[in-house]
């Protein structure tokens, strides 16, 4: 792959991941950043700090401190300080913010379903499913810090999410001929 084919895969993965963004915001009454705090919550151990919301965010402390004022006040979160420490807050999910992101994650993979029903074929679902494995991969790639220009180092796959399907059952990817890269499928 030379850097063209990468550089246009990384915005073909940015202009899907856009619009899965755009299929869950409307409903809820909070901002984007808000919607990222809550995912990242019901992804992090029970109890969270804010301080570690941020680092799993790569978000500055006062951007989560404001999204999770947004998300207290919507009754979505709850913050309780620390029985020994009252300069620690523990972040916790109420049953409303349990089924906001239930529901924001339901809506996002009822719109990718009809999409992939809707566009793909049988054969071209199954390299998708796939694709979706090897990017997977690719999200658990690091470089050894002492060796940034060698071979990447070893790390376990990541697991895939509780509603995906088995991925062991999906075809091994086979690379598109070059002659027919960028053919959308029933485009002349």
């Amino acid at each position: 792959m030379d850097d063209r084919d990468v550089s246009r895969f990384r915005v073909q993965m940015k202009l899907l991941q856009r619009r899965l963004r755009r299929e869950s915001l409307p409903a809820y009454g909070v901002s984007r950043t808000a919607l990222q705090v809550i995912t990242a919550v019901v992804r992090l151990p029970e109890g969270v700090q804010p301080r570690r919301i941020a680092e799993e965010l790569q978000m500055t402390s006062s951007n989560v401190a404001a999204a999770l004022r947004e998300l207290e006040g919507a009754g979505y979160v709850r913050r309780r300080k620390d029985a020994t420490d009252a300069r620690r807050v523990a972040v916790l999910l109420t049953d409303s913010g349990r089924t906001m992101v239930a529901d924001v994650r339901s809506e996002r993979d009822t719109w990718l379903g009809r999409a992939i029903t809707g566009l793909l074929d049988e054969d071209e679902q199954r390299i998708l499913l796939a694709a979706g494995a090897l990017m997977e991969r690719l999200a658990a790639f690091e470089r050894a810090p002492e060796d940034a220009g060698g071979p990447p180092a070893a790390h376990e796959p990541v697991p895939p999410y509780e509603s995906a399907p088995p991925y062991e059952s999906a075809p091994p990817y086979e690379p598109v001929p070059a002659g027919d890269r960028g053919t959308a499928r029933g485009a002349s």
